[in-house]
């Protein structure tokens, strides 16, 4: 880092240059850091251009309004350096237009060698906020400058460890409905950033606690809304929704607990491999996937005697969830995979309705869900979880439901992981043999011989003619 500072503070002649915000904040709280801030006195887009000349990079304009600029850097202690214009005529008028306490520090870029000595601070009581590790807002205005302020002191808590004060969240439950004013780009980003986190759900109950869940989404007003009697949970539909997020937050956290043979394998599924786009990752898919797999079900309620049913709540959720992540300017790929995960989510329960999954069910299971199986049963799984507290939770069926979800996900990485089978039937000895026409019919056939071979029922092309000529 130290290189990096000497490189800046030779380019920095003519310009007061600041080390601020987050930057400063973790320096002080010796975290890892990411991305090294700056604010300087005039022509900020001047001094990135000139940065990334330095560094061989390139400038990425992040808030042109405001003269805000990155610099991404390879090979390098930290992955960007943010450049903006200071707000205000000096750096005391910048920090105190800052988010929050612990983040209105700065020092001399200068002095980055003896930082410690020479900090400026919007106020004296910010220190005392940053040794109790404590989130506070810099002013009464600050949310009102910049709505995103809010979520931002939530994704903080779920980053850092740091505590959201009393006043804060009585500050954010009093401007909650602001959130909207802010680019759904940026809050698709934070809220993300929240849910990729382990150990996440307490986050998103203090969000939800202090009505920013509901602003953010008006789906979550509509799930409190609907009526609680057709539901076990007495919080009624949201209550059911937020456990099973939080169970599948849980299960995510909790890898090798749950799947001693498999967290491995679930590791590198969730956490290496498992990245849409910059902050959306499998993990946060699913646990927003769960937060919302129930959420067509008051539209689609239907009474059948003294039972209340949901037929093609599935389908209607999935349609549901699309809108909101299409609101967020969000992915196609993310976005199909969570409307992918709602459309199926009842496909594992009726595959294991019964405790014994045969090998066949199982294939064509992981054939028709492909990738996603792993995370459409632990979906299952945290639905299941969902109803440990109530009176109707049965643990003997949960432990049954359990020990086939494990046995699935198992099956499942032999499946993936298992050497391509031999070709044994193609559609042109198919036509020969029973002369038949090409068509997609010939595709079915053969689909049909390669399950039969899958499940180990046969081995070779005389079989799989057997095969084909029961089924024509």
């Amino acid at each position: 880092m130290e290189k990096i500072a000497a490189a800046l503070n030779s380019i920095s002649k003519g310009y007061e240059v600041y080390a601020v915000g987050g930057f400063v904040r973790d320096l002080l709280l010796k975290r890892k850091h990411t991305d090294i801030d700056l604010a300087v006195n005039k022509n900020a887009l001047r001094f990135a251009v000139k940065t990334a000349k330095l560094f061989n990079s390139k400038v990425v304009v992040l808030d042109d309004i405001s003269k805000i600029y990155r610099i991404p850097l390879k090979d390098a202690p930290v992955e960007n350096i943010d450049i903006s214009l200071l707000d205000g005529k000096n750096i005391v008028e910048d920090l105190k237009k800052r988010d929050f306490t612990v983040n209105a520090f700065a020092f001399n870029l200068e002095k980055f060698a003896d930082f410690k000595k020479n900090l400026t601070a919007a106020d004296k009581k910010n220190f005392a906020h940053l040794k109790s590790k404590t989130l506070y807002s810099v002013s009464s205005g600050a949310f009102k400058a910049d709505p995103l302020r809010m979520l931002r002191a939530f994704r903080f808590a779920a980053e850092t460890g740091l505590t959201i004060s009393r006043s804060l969240l009585a500050q954010i439950k009093k401007n909650a409905a602001l959130i909207q004013k802010s680019a759904p780009e940026r809050i698709k980003n934070e809220f993300f950033r929240i849910l990729a986190r382990k150990n996440c759900s307490a986050v998103v109950k203090m969000m939800d606690e202090c009505g920013l869940l509901a602003a953010l989404f008006s789906e979550i007003g509509k799930m409190k809304k609907a009526a609680k009697k057709y539901y076990y949970h007495p919080g009624g539909l949201f209550q059911h929704s937020f456990e099973t997020m939080s169970a599948a937050d849980n299960i995510i956290s909790n890898l090798e607990k749950f799947f001693p043979d498999n967290f491995k394998d679930l590791s590198e599924h969730f956490f290496q491999n498992g990245i849409y786009s910059q902050n959306v990752g499998r993990a946060g898919i699913l646990k927003f996937a769960a937060l919302f797999h129930d959420s067509a079900k008051p539209e689609t309620a239907k009474k059948e005697g003294s039972k209340m049913r949901f037929f093609g709540h599935e389908e209607a959720g999935a349609q549901k969830v699309g809108a909101i992540m299409k609101s967020l300017k969000m992915g196609k790929k993310e976005t199909a995979a969570a409307v992918f995960l709602i459309e199926n989510h009842m496909r594992p329960s009726t595959l294991t309705k019964n405790n014994v999954v045969t090998k066949k069910a199982a294939l064509k299971f992981f054939r028709d869900i492909g990738d996603f199986s792993a995370d459409l049963l632990i979906l299952a799984m945290a639905d299941w979880h969902s109803y440990k507290r109530l009176k109707v939770f049965a643990p003997k069926m949960l432990k049954m439901q359990e020990k086939s979800v494990r046995e699935l996900i198992k099956l499942y990485f032999e499946f993936k992981n298992a050497k391509p089978l031999p070709k044994i039937i193609d559609g042109r000895i198919i036509m020969k043999k029973f002369k038949l026409k090409p068509g997609p019919w010939i595709g079915e056939l053969i689909k049909i011989a390669v399950e039969k071979q899958s499940e180990g029922s046969i081995s070779s092309q005389k079989e799989a003619l057997d095969v084909i000529s029961k089924k024509l």
